[in-house]
């Protein structure tokens, strides 16, 4: 259970970073490199549901609930990370912001790491939320959906 309320601390913790960024402005010397990575993150999942798709499909038989929750899972820890390298990359004056998206990056990375192995997810998640855990990856996207909605709004008002 420790391990749910890891994960649903990197949540706040993301959303606490993006509402404190809403205020500030990226640097103008990084755009060039964080508007492709915004968009590449935001189509992410897109991409991520056609290979997994193919890979469900065609490649990984059996245990196919257990595989959907723990890429679902997985998945969004990478994306988080991703995020939290262009908040680094985008607000490195400001040593605040830039050592919190590093906390924020290495915890993300972590977590991915320490969950990527199929039967570690099994025993550490799902064991204790079963089906359920697709709830809990679902809640890291809107969180971090709504996260990003939020900056981007602030940042289009802020210019």
């Amino acid at each position: 259970m420790l391990n749910v309320i890891l994960i649903l601390v990197l949540a706040v913790y993301f959303s606490a970073i993006s509402w404190r960024l809403r205020k500030n402005r990226p640097e103008e010397r990084t755009t060039k490199i964080t508007r492709p990575l915004s968009i590449i993150i935001n189509l992410s999942p897109l991409i991520g549901i056609a290979v997994f798709a193919v890979l469900f499909t065609f490649i990984l038989k059996g245990r196919l609930l257990e595989r959907v929750t723990h890429a679902f899972l997985v998945f969004a820890f990478w994306i988080y990370a991703t995020r939290f390298y262009q908040y680094i990359l985008s607000n490195y004056k400001k040593k605040d912001i830039l050592f919190s998206s590093i906390i924020g990056m290495i915890f993300s990375i972590l977590l991915a790491v320490i969950f990527t192995p199929l039967d570690r997810y099994v025993s550490l998640i799902y064991s204790y939320l079963d089906w359920y855990s697709i709830f809990l990856g679902c809640g890291l996207y809107i969180i971090f959906y709504l996260s990003t909605i939020i900056v981007t709004k602030s940042a289009k008002q802020n210019k």
